[in-house]
């Protein structure tokens, strides 16, 4: 008895993840990107520390910055409920939402940083130390990656189970460009590609809104079908 109770149990819980997930999808990718679409940009105009200072003392930083965690926490949540769902994901695909969901839970301490950078703004304009700021930066050197690239692993290793594979394509475009900004633009120095910020995070926002609603649309027909007579 126990045995059945703890099957019950199991297919309970997975149903409950497979109900979830897509709106978490649905609601991190609009958060996400809406976020991404409110971040100020850097005016290369101006000397490095006063540029720097103007970034992240902008009064659309913390809006923004607030929009963008939401929307990671979303994604953080989706893709718990998706590993641990009922859909039926190859292992491989399975284990890279594991990853994904984990590597989200580290994008979620790393935003906290990013968005309370704006207290750095007087040290950045006196060319002081700017801890919060620096912290940040070191951390998405190392999370971004690792996000987008299980991400990435996802969308592409998912086939049709999630959506159609050209949108798992661009979705994995996005999250790499994305993942790989931080170097580019950081260490690399080349302040021309801070597009991939801004392009990346569109596609991957996309991806998870495309993908939210697909499964959304296949839940409702699935239960269309069952509603009628046989």
């Amino acid at each position: 008895m126990q045995g059945v109770a703890t099957r019950a149990d199991t297919t309970a819980s997975r149903q409950s993840a497979t109900a979830v997930w897509p709106w978490a999808f649905i609601a991190g990718g609009v958060l996400f990107l809406l976020g991404g679409m409110l971040h100020p940009g850097e005016d290369s105009s101006l000397p490095e520390e006063e540029a720097t200072a103007e970034f992240i003392g902008a009064g659309t930083w913390v809006p923004a910055h607030a929009l963008i965690v939401a929307g990671t926490i979303g994604f953080m949540i989706g893709l718990f409920a998706l590993a641990r769902s009922s859909m039926p994901l190859s292992p491989a695909a399975r284990r890279a939402a594991w990853v994904a969901a984990l590597a989200a839970v580290l994008l979620v301490v790393e935003g906290a940083f990013h968005l309370a950078a704006f207290v750095d703004e007087d040290a950045a304009r006196s060319g002081a130390a700017t801890p919060v700021l620096s912290t940040h930066m070191v951390m998405s050197l190392i999370i971004y990656p690792l996000f987008t690239l299980a991400l990435a692993a996802l969308a592409l290793l998912s086939g049709r189970t999630l959506t159609h594979p050209v949108v798992g394509v661009l979705g994995a475009i996005g999250a790499i460009a994305f993942g790989v900004a931080p170097a580019l633009v950081g260490p690399a120095g080349i302040d021309s590609l801070a597009v991939l910020f801004g392009v990346g995070g569109i596609l991957m926002s996309l991806w998870f809104i495309v993908v939210g609603v697909s499964a959304l649309i296949s839940a409702s027909s699935r239960r269309r079908t069952a509603a009628l007579p046989s």
